[in-house]
């Protein structure tokens, strides 16, 4: 799970440590799978070959003011109903519980929500956060970064392939985005996952 904490990097804003995590993710990346390594390649030569004031101009582009993609996974899935309070606060409380320092973003922003899928000690957290939350979201992001050839396309595409493999043939769900539809789904403590969800793992686990 380390790799998620050196791809959490790669959406903070740049700076001149931005390039370690960058190398890192692509150190990891040809250990595990060389078609990911393979692709994320075109990711490390946009940030080798550009200036820092190029690199933070097209962050702010795409992540801060014209906000063409939200970094913050609760907007993204509630916007500004009341569910995305009750999701801040228990991730809020999960993110306190690794000692993660959020600082000035929110507890659901998305490289803090990667550094606690790297940090937690709760494997069954990690896969709904991941399954139930996290892939639905970045399938979302990714529409919108490919409409705008956004180099950050390559990153998301990776990050939904990593957690895929490591979450494969989850019993979680993935939470509906953009319907007002009530998800049937609304008595787990974090994303609303139905309790049976573990009642079926633990039976899994007996035989």
């Amino acid at each position: 799970m380390e790799i998620y904490k050196y791809i959490a990097d790669l959406f903070r804003y740049p700076t001149a440590e931005s390039l370690k995590s960058i190398q890192r993710v692509s150190e990891i990346l040809a250990e595990k799978d060389i078609v990911l390594a393979s692709k994320f390649e075109p990711f490390v030569e946009f940030h080798s070959n550009k200036e820092i004031t190029s690199l933070e101009e097209h962050y702010i582009k795409i992540f801060d003011v014209q906000a063409i993609c939200h970094l913050d996974i609760g907007y993204i899935i509630f916007g500004d109903d009341s569910k995305r309070g009750r999701f801040l606060y228990h991730i809020k409380e999960e993110q306190e519980k690794i000692g993660n320092d959020c600082g000035s973003d929110l507890a659901d922003f998305l490289p803090n929500m990667l550094t606690l899928i790297a940090k937690t000690e709760n494997r069954d957290l990690a896969e709904e956060l991941s399954v139930s939350i996290l892939l639905p979201v970045l399938a979302k992001m990714n529409q919108k970064l490919e409409s705008e050839n956004s180099i950050f396309n390559i990153p998301i595409e990776i990050l939904i392939s990593l957690l895929e493999m490591d979450f494969n043939n989850s019993e979680y769900e993935a939470v509906k985005i953009g319907t007002k539809e009530k998800p049937n789904f609304l008595n787990h403590y974090v994303t609303g996952i139905d309790k049976s969800l573990f009642e079926r793992k633990k039976f899994k686990g007996k035989k």
